[in-house]
């Protein structure tokens, strides 16, 4: 009799169970599904190993619930405490907190005016935000005679005076090389989306984006802040020109040392009242109840060990941003990162070529920054941690939706925000960072090297953020951020954040953090 192979047909139980078994036997701990070339996947995003949109978007929602994060502050430790649980849920090891005191400054949020407010000629004044470590009055305010500041007058004209200082409007064409430098689109590697640009070193209008506006009026803050010091004022009022739901909640950037000028921010609407009070010299009365505190504050430092952990041999990728800021974006860098070590963590740690140093830093927001708090920094106490680091990877202001404003209403442009990716002058890095952008179809960023000039020979502007560290340091590096334009406000809140531009970011920094892996830095 012809040989018949027989058919065994088995309960769906027992086939659910060895099924079950089977896809067991072919995941890793989670359940994700590995590929068969890990090299491949350092360099090339696996798909399975990237977290999804809505996974970032319940990190951000549970970081939006407590507002603004301020170095210290409650909101900053829920933030800080999340991350490092997440983190080490990822395998991250060796987490140490640096930690020190310092006097943190701090008042009401918006909108929550109730600690500032400014009576000008008797007559209550719309404030839409305070100068941050300006200075502080008692529950009744300060009351003197208002002044106009004219860049001519003796300094002595301002003492013991509310002065009300205009924002310097933009310098007409043609622009100095200062401004170009900062406040334009510069010159680049690389730029996706072309037509999406406005033309190089030309000046944009908030019409178009507030992005470069917005910085180019809160800079002038740091000579309008020392000014009224120097001129030991009673107080000062900004007015910016910025209608008020743009310049709502508005938080002082960069920080300077406390001054003792305490100081609020008017937008043009509510400011053209008062510099008509200031010029006939009118008395007015300003509050800013403020607190002066010891905060305890910490960088946090963590390793995803790679195959070399603990021995000699090892190398390790810096991965850097800070931990605090004023809107929902300002300081999701650490997000970012978590994002990154997410992926490796998928990774035996034999298939880690590099260790993956995890440095978040807490200085962005506190006076004088990262230079005004250096002696407390990790890498000052323990300059021996340096040796072994190759690489840097920095992540800031991700998933951002554009702005504009048309007159007085503030809308979303329909875009994302533009965003940079920094590396430095070599070919090799500079080729792998396009193909990251390329191969993860991110939209609207521009590739720059700013140690050389770009493609059409003009300069490649400014590295902003902690990622410029790798100048100093002379690293191997990557970063990226976005060019900020509704999120130096309390304002930037959820709603403003965009969740499929944010694991984009992180998939294209995971790929360029692969290539720092697998890279031969001799």
């Amino acid at each position: 009799m012809k040989n018949i192979s027989k058919t065994v047909i088995m309960p769906a139980a027992t086939v659910f169970f060895i099924v079950s078994v089977i896809c067991a036997c072919s995941a890793e701990k989670g359940g994700i599904k590995q590929p068969a070339d890990y090299k491949k996947a350092l360099t090339t995003i696996h798909p399975d190993f990237m977290l999804t949109p809505e996974e970032a978007y319940s990190w951000h929602e549970y970081k939006d619930k407590f507002g603004p994060t301020y170095s210290g502050n409650k909101s900053w430790q829920k933030f800080l405490a999340f991350t490092e649980k997440k983190l080490k849920g990822l395998g991250v090891v060796d987490i140490s907190k640096n930690k020190w005191t310092y006097d943190r400054w701090h008042t009401t949020e918006w909108p929550d005016d109730s600690d500032w407010s400014l009576k000008s000629d008797g007559s209550p004044v719309k404030v839409a935000h305070y100068a941050a470590y300006s200075g502080k009055t008692g529950a009744d305010g300060i009351t003197a005679k208002m002044v106009l500041f004219n860049p001519k007058a003796p300094m002595s004209s301002y003492a013991g005076k509310i002065v009300v200082v205009p924002v310097a409007p933009h310098p007409k064409p043609p622009l100095e090389e200062a401004y170009k430098k900062w406040f334009t689109l510069n010159d680049y590697e690389y730029l996706s989306d072309a037509q999406n640009f406005p033309p190089m070193f030309t000046q944009i209008t908030p019409s178009e984006s507030v992005a470069y506006d917005v910085w180019w009026q809160l800079r002038q803050n740091i000579k309008i802040s020392m000014t009224l010091a120097k001129a030991k004022a009673a107080g000062g009022v900004v007015i910016f020109n910025m209608g008020y739901d743009r310049l709502a909640g508005l938080y002082t950037f960069p920080i300077l040392k406390m001054f003792n000028t305490p100081t609020l921010y008017l937008d043009r609407n509510a400011g053209a009242r008062v510099i008509k009070d200031a010029k006939q010299g009118k008395t007015a009365t300003l509050r800013l109840v403020a607190k002066i505190e010891p905060t305890e504050t910490y960088q946090l430092i963590g390793y995803l060990p790679g195959k070399n952990y603990g021995t000699p041999q090892d190398e390790k990728i810096i991965l850097i941003t800070h931990t605090d800021g004023p809107s929902i974006s300002q300081d999701n860098g650490a997000f970012g990162l978590l994002g990154v070590v997410s992926y490796f963590a998928n990774f035996p740690q034999s298939e880690r070529p590099r260790t993956l140093m995890i440095y978040l830093d807490n200085r962005h927001y506190m006076p004088g920054l990262e230079k005004g708090q250096a002696k407390h920094d990790f890498f000052t106490k323990h300059p021996e941690e340096k040796k072994s680091v190759v690489a840097l990877i920095a992540m800031e202001h991700l998933g951002q939706l554009e702005y504009r404003e048309v007159g007085n209403a503030y809308e979303p442009t329909g875009n994302i925000e533009p965003s940079f990716v920094w590396t430095r002058a070599d070919q090799m890095l500079i080729d792998r960072a396009i193909k990251a952008v390329k191969d993860n179809n991110w939209s609207r960023v521009m590739v720059q090297s700013v140690e050389r000039p770009g493609v059409h020979g003009g300069p490649q502007g400014v590295w902003y953020g902690l990622g410029k560290f790798a100048l100093e340091w002379d690293l191997p590096a990557y970063a990226t951020m976005g060019i900020q334009g509704a999120y130096w406000s309390t304002t930037g809140r959820l709603d403003k954040f965009d969740k499929n531009q944010f694991v984009t970011q992180v998939a294209a920094m995971s790929q360029l953090t692969g290539e720092l892996m697998v890279a031969n830095f001799k």
